[in-house]
């Protein structure tokens, strides 16, 4: 079994701002720089408004694929198997489901 090669953040950026590109007015001026720099890839680029803009909408959109939710008792992180990570109660519809199961079954010394 192979290792998948580590993601390259550089390689990423130069994709999404050339995807960008040509949306973009030609004689834009760069408003901000975001510097990347992992292990010995380096990279440096300049955004124009309209790429800052892109790139924050970007990143605000992403979500983590092991966000699960929240836990509807104290609001801690859930996790895939929607446990609670904080306090550990099982949350939702299949949660509930689980605990009244599990309720009828030590009520009925099984």
């Amino acid at each position: 079994m192979t290792t998948p090669p580590a993601p390259d953040p550089v390689e990423a950026m130069e994709r999404f701002l050339a995807r960008i590109a040509p949306y973009d007015d030609p004689a834009a001026e760069p408003v901000a720089t975001v510097d990347l720099r992992v292990g010995r890839l380096r990279g440096t680029f300049p955004l124009t408004e309209r790429a800052a803009r892109a790139l924050t909408e970007a990143l605000n959109r992403w979500a983590d694929p092991d966000d699960a939710g929240r836990c509807g008792d104290c609001g801690g992180p859930l996790g895939q198997d929607l446990v609670c990570r904080a306090c550990g109660r099982l949350d939702g519809i299949f949660g509930a489901t689980v605990a009244r199961h599990a309720q009828r079954v030590a009520e009925r010394g099984d």
